[in-house]
């Protein structure tokens, strides 16, 4: 379905669709290559350079980054609200790996680290002046140092496009109807809700406009139309996760284990599933709940795991896991304190024994989740 929302919160219905063609695509990944200039790392990343140091030019897994750049607003009062006058940029470095760690010429103590990754962040942006560059263990993490500029960051890459879609069976709405007869430049913004065979809503996709550039009668025959978008959403599914989304359409899983199936890119989808349902998947009564732990094989799997001990078949555990990267929240309490047994442990042990995502870099990632649901008040025992 195509909807949009109204300012007293009615939902509006643009059209019914059958199928949206388009929407699996395999993202444009374009790595990039920084240079962290006068960079005084901790934790982790000061680990990872000083690796870096001593095995010249193999690459090193940082996992993931965030980047904040702080700068004052120009022209901004000084005698005025202090969030008035100051603004930063977020970047997210994704895949990030360390190709060198050098002296930097700015500092005795400061390296010049050279990371390739792929870039997130606000294109339209030019350099500020006056930053404060600071590095985080990913999104949301907690602090790995500064560094007192990036070279290669801001106004070398093209401003995302996203490709059209169509639009296929579609049954139109009167304001549509409207809109077809008489197009306009501008396009309303609209979500896209994936529905499954008995009308509950799976997923949404975000805002798009709603700008058709061509129309036809559907082959599905009747009054049905296929449309053409000049834009689809901007974030879409992978190929890969078509099977999950085939699943899920034919209702809320009602088996245990069925995400296991699936490769990780699929239980990652899996994942977002249960969570964009969490609210129908309620946490189970019991005091005590039993982790599968035969095919947690993957981090997305342990997520998958969890939710269905939590919550049941298609389930998912309501946690903040940026708490393991170092998240200031410190976790989210359960509503009822609950054991969790969790059996085949070793299974995840070994298959995750070189993951690690805590700022400091020493521990495991199993030991990171057992920390994190010991301080949230969950009693867990391994099996």
């Amino acid at each position: 379905m195509l909807v949009s929302e109204e300012w007293d919160g009615e939902l509006i219905v643009w059209a019914r669709c059958a199928e949206v063609d388009g929407l699996f695509v395999e993202p444009a990944l374009r790595r990039e290559r920084l240079t962290l200039v006068g960079c005084a790392p901790t934790g982790r990343l000061l680990k990872a350079a000083e690796r870096a140091r001593h095995r010249s030019g193999e690459p090193i897994d940082l996992g993931s980054l965030g980047l904040i750049v702080g700068f004052p607003v120009p022209g901004a009062d000084p005698e005025g609200d202090p969030y008035d006058a100051y603004d930063d940029d977020h970047w997210g470095l994704l895949a990030p790996v360390l190709i060198d760690c050098r002296p930097s010429k700015l500092g005795t103590s400061l390296f010049d680290l050279v990371v390739e990754a792929e870039v997130d962040g606000p294109v339209w942006r030019s350099e500020p002046a006056d930053a404060e560059w600071r590095l985080f263990n990913g999104p949301g993490g907690g602090s790995l140092g500064e560094c007192l500029r990036v070279e290669g960051l801001y106004g070398k890459r093209p401003f995302p496009t996203s490709p059209p879609i169509r639009l296929i069976g579609c049954e139109p709405g009167e304001r549509l109807l409207r809109r077809l007869v008489r197009p306009r430049g501008d396009g309303d913004r609209v979500t896209l809700l994936a529905v499954d065979r008995t009308g509950q809503v799976m997923r949404h996709q975000e805002h798009m406009p709603l700008q058709v550039v061509a129309s036809r009668p559907s082959a599905l025959g009747g009054t049905l139309l296929d449309l053409w978008l000049s834009e689809g959403p901007a974030v879409r599914p992978v190929p890969a996760a078509r099977p999950v989304w085939d699943a899920w359409f034919e209702g809320p899983p009602t088996e245990p284990g069925a995400w296991a199936a699936f490769p990780s890119e699929g239980r990652a989808e899996w994942a977002a599933f249960a969570a964009a349902r969490q609210g129908a998947g309620r946490p189970l009564p019991d005091p005590v709940r039993h982790l599968d732990g035969r095919h947690v094989t993957d981090v997305p799997g342990l997520v998958c795991a969890i939710g269905e001990a939590v919550a049941g078949p298609g389930g998912y555990y309501s946690q903040c896991w940026h708490t393991l990267r170092g998240c200031p929240c410190g976790g989210d309490l359960p509503p009822t304190p609950f054991t969790l047994v969790w059996h085949d442990a070793e299974v995840a042990r070994r298959a995750l024994a070189a993951v690690s995502v805590d700022t400091a870099g020493e521990t495991p990632y199993v030991d990171d989740i057992l920390r994190l649901l010991a301080r949230v008040g969950i009693t867990v025992e391994l099996r």
